[in-house]
């Protein structure tokens, strides 16, 4: 689907000589991030392998070449002939005094704005939290088991009984289940959060680590914030096998314990790409504390998960993730390990909207 895709504003082009090299384990072409609307620029989404049809923005035309000084242009109003008239400077004097009130006003309201602010600082101390003051959801009952006493690690896609066919339709590609062992946070947190991400992405696990975090201490914590995982699997032939640990570990009520596992591991091998054996994935799932390991190691072994792996790619191709991770945020798409005050922007608008819905 069209809408997902990302966004066709650029970064500013960068001095090629200052330009950093590949991350390692970084594929030829993978295409930095970019987030929804005109956000900073983040650290670039692990992309597909080339020739997938990703594109780089460092292979855009420009009309100026990189480093190059632009022409110096004649003031506004006056021809380029150095025999126009120069403009007359303009005294602060002349600022009707009007001007000096409402400027003086202006001040104030900045000033009384940054003190409420200083009142909602999240427990990070990261920035302002609920500036806009949403009310935050409270049902943190989920996930639910099943009859059997696990989790429902099948589940995937959009909100049940909806599709994802036009940008009308994102907002569905929020599932708000109480069985989602996936999710973290109230099941009527104002926002949510959908993720597609990968285990053997290296700029998922940069996200995961620190980002990640205090999101979940100012946001998630208190009920604004529910963030809901989608598995990605596409940046390395061992990809979909950590996936399917992934949900063994999630059968358990073990996913986000394993997801942190899982990446703190990745980030240690230091290789980018750590395409992790099975004999690793057992130990990231002891480390997670998983509790029968028995029956992780069984489900792992007779593939109980790769069909809903493959079902999750398939999901997420058709509604045209190309790259990891990849975020909804409420209904504002971002790509990329962006930095933490991206994120934090989206949320706050998100939950502007939501404070005013609530009206």
């Amino acid at each position: 689907m069209g809408a997902m895709t990302r966004p066709e504003d650029q970064p500013e082009p960068i001095d090629p000589a200052h330009e950093p090299g590949p991350e390692p384990g970084r594929h030829p072409g993978e295409a930095p991030a970019a987030g929804a609307g005109n956000p900073p620029a983040g650290d670039a989404p692990d992309a597909p392998e080339p020739g997938t049809g990703t594109r780089d923005w460092r292979t855009r035309n420009t009309a100026v070449e990189w480093g190059a000084a632009p022409e110096e242009q004649p003031e506004h109003g006056a021809e380029a002939d150095s025999t126009a008239p120069a403009k007359p400077r303009k005294s602060w004097k002349a600022i009707p005094t009007e001007a000096w009130v409402w400027l003086a006003a202006a001040l104030l309201l900045v000033g009384g704005l940054g003190f409420i602010a200083g009142d909602r600082m999240g427990p990070s101390g990261g920035g302002t939290v609920n500036l806009a003051g949403a009310t935050p959801g409270s049902n943190f009952d989920g996930p639910v088991t099943m009859d059997n006493g696990t989790y429902d690690a099948g589940i995937l896609g959009p909100r049940a009984g909806t599709t994802v066919a036009t940008a009308e339709d994102l907002p569905n590609m929020h599932r708000r289940s109480e069985a989602d062992p996936f999710a973290l946070g109230a099941l009527d947190a104002p926002v949510v959060m959908t993720m597609f991400s990968d285990f053997e992405c290296p700029f998922c696990a940069r996200h995961a680590l620190t980002t990640q975090q205090n999101l979940i201490d100012d946001y998630v914590d208190s009920g604004l914030l529910r963030i809901e995982w989608n598995d990605m699997p596409m940046s390395s032939p061992r990809s979909a096998r950590v996936a399917e640990a992934g949900r063994a570990a999630a059968a358990q009520g073990k996913f986000w314990e394993f997801e942190q596992a899982a990446f703190t591991a990745a980030q240690d091998k230091g290789t980018g790409h750590p395409e992790f054996t099975d004999e690793e994935l057992v130990e990231i799932a002891r480390t997670a504390g998983v509790g029968d390991m028995d029956l992780f190691e069984r489900q792992l072994d007779e593939g109980t998960w790769e069909n809903a792996v493959n079902d999750a790619v398939g999901y997420g191709r058709a509604i045209g993730v190309e790259a990891t991770p990849m975020f909804l945020i409420g209904g504002q798409m971002a790509s990329g390990a962006q930095p933490e005050q991206v994120f934090r922007d989206y949320i706050e608008l998100e939950l502007m909207k939501a404070q005013r819905n609530e009206g």
